[in-house]
């Protein structure tokens, strides 16, 4: 006489073993996937960060002539003999192009700068024009899980005028 199924040990047995295997692998798991949440929120200012750096860079080393500078703004002469102003204001890096240009953000709105200095190290003589910038960024998320917060970068770099 055969007889087909489990018995009551066999069937506790078996869950006994699938109940250790997914309580170890859904908490790894849900690390894994926390892990990549975290990644892409610190890719995300890091990306922002030297993006906004290099944009700055680029500008000044194609620029003709320093128009003027202060703390927080610098004002640009390009080829076209138009004007390039970078400026910081409402947590945003913004270029305008021309006169009646209007502002675009260089940092996206998630992220938030919360400075930009402009420092003139240009030659007495200027025959050397050498601006150096700094800013500090981060991310704009203001939950309280962690995983979606990124640290904030502080970013400093400096560019020479090309046309010297």
């Amino acid at each position: 006489m055969k007889k087909n199924g489990f018995t009551l040990i066999e069937l506790i047995l078996y869950i006994a073993i699938i109940t250790i295997v997914m309580g170890a692998l859904i908490p790894f798991a849900w690390d894994v996937i926390e892990g990549g949440v975290k990644s892409s929120a610190e890719q995300e200012v890091s990306s922002q960060a030297r993006y906004v750096s290099e944009r700055i860079k680029y500008e000044i080393r194609n620029a003709n002539a320093i128009n003027s500078i202060s703390a927080t703004s610098i004002d640009l002469n390009t080829d076209t003999n138009a004007t390039t102003v970078i400026d910081y204001a409402g947590g945003k890096i913004r270029i305008k192009y021309g006169a009646g240009g209007t502002p675009v953000n260089l940092n996206s709105n998630d992220t938030n700068v919360t400075n930009l200095t402009f420092s003139d190290y240009s030659s007495a003589d200027a025959k050397t024009k050498h601006i150096q910038f700094a800013f500090t960024i981060d991310d704009n998320y203001t939950g309280s899980r962690q995983e979606y917060d990124a640290p904030a970068i502080a970013a400093e770099s400096s560019a020479e005028l090309r046309s010297n």
